[in-house]
């Protein structure tokens, strides 16, 4: 008896079984996918508030938003030591970015990317009602991260409220792919705006703050750097 062959043959068959199982399960993330808290890659900041965070601007990269909540009297929102609120952070490219940035979106101001944020925010196109709103927009009344308990199912994109008041801005669809990135406000369903339709992916998730009542998320920079609400502030209300 070759009992090669017969081993050769063996392995095959149970090469073949083993490939049958993986084809035959449904489609769910693979295990190591799946959000688990303790185990996941999350940057936990103690005590430290998101204000105390963004004041220190990390890597230089968050001078614009630093002047535009000074500007708008917003220190004690993101100093925030007991609210259960979820921040989306934009770094300077999301700001000046001169094709979906904030600036050239919301006041066609171009070329700010080289120029002291307060000289920018002295502007007389910059209106600073809409810069507080838009900051407000980008906050959101209950603590999200891009796990299963928030985000139940794969690219569903569920409706948040923010702190915004404007009557078209108060809430922010919220959505993950298969591996747990965040998406804003690509919901299908929301009409284009007066802005476009300007949707913004997530880079950098679960920034832990106040001991764990807040999170913050930090918004794709390079081609995606863009702002994220797609309607102007003070605008007729828009059928959502």
């Amino acid at each position: 008896m070759n009992t090669k062959k017969i081993y050769k043959k063996g392995s095959v068959l149970l090469l073949f079984i083993v490939t049958l199982g993986f084809v035959s399960c449904d489609l769910e993330p693979q295990e190591k996918f799946r959000f688990d808290p303790e185990v996941s890659p999350q940057v936990t900041f103690g005590s430290t508030t998101p204000w105390e965070w963004l004041e220190a601007n990390p890597k230089g990269e968050f001078g614009f938003m630093i002047e535009a909540i000074k500007q708008t009297g917003l220190e004690g929102v993101y100093d925030n030591k007991t609210y259960n609120y979820t921040y989306f952070f934009m770094k300077d490219a999301n700001w000046t970015n001169n094709g979906a940035g904030f600036f050239s979106k919301e006041f066609n101001l171009k070329d700010t990317a080289d120029k002291d944020p307060a000289e920018v925010f002295a502007d007389p196109k910059v209106d600073l009602e809409i810069v507080k709103n838009a900051l407000l927009h980008l906050i959101v009344d209950k603590y999200v991260d891009q796990g299963p308990d928030n985000l139940v199912s794969l690219d569903v994109h569920y409706t948040f409220n923010t702190l915004s008041q404007d009557i078209n801005n108060k809430t922010m669809t919220i959505s993950r792919d298969w591996n747990y990135n965040m998406g804003l406000n690509g919901s299908p369903d929301l009409p284009t705006g007066t802005l476009g339709s300007i949707n913004s992916n997530v880079s950098l998730h679960n920034y832990i703050f106040s001991d764990g009542n807040c999170v913050a998320h930090i918004l794709a920079t390079g081609n995606n750097a863009k702002m994220t609400r797609r309607y102007k502030f003070g605008e007729p209300k828009i059928d959502l």
